[in-house]
């Protein structure tokens, strides 16, 4: 009996992510996130200190955005004078950017996540980052 390749969706690095904790000898929350490069053109960041570098960068690159949206919104209410050439966000604009949220606050969850594990594998002797 051969095993079936895995499919593709919902739940697929979740899934990769259990069997190679499962082949360390480690839980889901002693492994973190997923530590393979199934389906990455990069090596992943997966350690603590990376997600933590990658988190701080994104919150600042979103206050930056922030920023700019309050000087547009400031702008269109009259508060402040606008510079010729300047261009209103449409409502297609507004929902990138606000899609453009999600990116920070996924990259905190992997980071609290990753941090947790990090902190139970150091807690049992083993290796503060799993290769």
């Amino acid at each position: 009996m051969t095993e079936e390749p895995m499919q593709h969706g919902p739940g697929y690095y979740e899934r990769l992510a259990q069997e190679d904790a499962k082949r360390r000898g480690l839980s889901s929350e002693e492994y973190g996130v997923y530590k393979g490069s199934v389906g990455s053109a990069v090596p992943p960041v997966n350690s603590a200190s990376g997600l933590l570098i990658i988190s701080i960068v994104l919150t600042v690159i979103m206050v930056g955005v922030t920023v700019g949206i309050g000087f547009l919104v400031a702008q269109s209410l009259g508060l402040i004078e606008p510079t010729p050439g300047d261009a209103n966000l449409d409502p297609v604009m507004w929902f990138f950017v606000l899609v453009f949220y999600v990116f920070p606050v996924w990259s905190w969850v992997y980071y609290v996540r990753e941090r947790r594990a990090q902190k139970l594998r150091m807690s049992r002797g083993l290796p503060k980052n799993l290769s």
